[in-house]
């Protein structure tokens, strides 16, 4: 009886142990489990670099601060100038980063860095202006000089082997022809095109506008050629439009339609200046209609001329109707419909537009 009492205590014992060294060896596992590397994943060498450098703390990002930004609408500037420096603790030169070296041997390489401007102490033209690159040794098949390369609506920088080069520079109608001689090494060039602007608009007072989508200006040089005529330096400028010429005096013509509403004034521009105009003009628009006097219906085939007083033809058509744009001032206008002839005189008013003038047929 004392015997099976003393082997049951064991056996409870023993069992107590065994419970107890099971709950302690399952508490430990989840801490042993993140000290086991993945199999897939080999741990590095004790004393690789990336172990034995201290851990760097995460960088906060610099702040980006934004120059203000002036611009031109002349010369396109906006912001600092592209051009390099020149000061005593910066290099002198320093390549274009969109620029390719397609040269083997840069050493023997010529480097040519242009920028222009519109005049002296104004900022590098970077809208509008174009560079080309001549050779003075090679001709194409027409028998002019190579042309070699091209640049664009930035300063130029060209990398080409020694020798004489032409650089033809353009902005709006202002261009200019430079001649370098190019060594190894870099050669640097300032273009000044002494040019200036236009920016023009019309109106018919100070609060009526001409119509934009007839209305165009040209521009002619103030010298007359051979035959007396002025050179038309541009044509068919819209309103608002921008354009740059040599700086100078010229004759501007505002052109309100296709017939005689015309105005001409003349316009000085310094270089590196804006000249924005406004002329005056008198004219209007009208609408002809040949009307049936007794049922007030308007003629269609109606063939229309339009006379200046002293009977020049200034327009003619075939319609309905007749719409002219014209000069203010009186004006005859004949009207044939199915073999009847009908005069008659109108009058055409600064500032008309689209007015109705009924030209009354005797047709009962």
């Amino acid at each position: 009886m004392i015997h099976d009492q003393r082997q049951s205590f064991i056996s409870t014992t023993l069992w107590a142990i065994y419970a107890g060294v099971l709950a302690l060896t399952l508490m430990c596992v989840p801490a042993l489990a993140q000290n086991i590397m993945p199999l897939s994943k080999p741990s590095a060498h004790p004393f690789a670099p990336e172990l034995l450098a201290p851990q760097k703390q995460k960088e906060e990002p610099e702040k980006l601060v934004v120059p203000p930004i002036s611009y031109d609408p002349l010369s396109g500037y906006q912001g600092a100038s592209l051009a390099p420096s020149f000061g005593t603790n910066v290099l002198p030169y320093a390549p274009g980063s969109q620029q390719q070296n397609n040269s083997t041997h840069p050493e023997s390489q010529a480097t040519l860095y242009l920028v222009a401007k519109l005049a002296k102490d104004l900022p590098n033209l970077t809208k509008g202006v174009e560079w080309r690159v001549y050779s003075t040794t090679e001709k194409d098949g027409e028998g002019n000089y190579k042309l070699l390369q091209t640049a664009a609506d930035r300063d130029a920088e060209f990398r080409l082997s020694p020798g004489t080069y032409l650089v033809h520079t353009a902005y709006g109608q202002v261009s200019t022809v430079t001649r370098y001689k190019l060594k190894t090494g870099v050669t640097t060039g300032t273009i000044l095109l002494n040019a200036g602007g236009f920016r023009l608009d019309a109106a018919f007072s100070d609060k009526l506008k001409v119509p934009s989508q007839q209305l165009r200006f040209d521009i002619y040089d103030m010298t007359y050629d051979a035959e007396g005529n002025r050179t038309k330096i541009a044509s068919n400028i819209k309103p608002g439009e921008l354009v740059a010429v040599a700086a100078g005096t010229y004759q501007v013509v505002s052109r309100y339609g296709s017939l005689n509403a015309q105005i001409r004034a003349d316009l000085h521009v310094q270089a590196g200046k804006l000249t924005e105009a406004m002329l005056y003009m008198e004219a209007g628009n009208v609408t002809l209609k040949l009307i049936n006097q007794s049922s007030g219906t308007s003629l269609a085939n109606t063939a229309w001329t339009v006379m200046s007083p002293g009977g020049d033809i200034i327009t003619s058509g075939i319609g309905a109707y007749l719409d002219v744009t014209l000069a203010s001032g009186t004006y005859e206008v004949l009207a044939e419909n199915q073999g009847n002839t009908y005069r008659d005189s109108f009058t055409v008013n600064t500032g008309d537009f689209q007015r109705e003038v009924a030209i009354k047929a005797a047709i009962n």
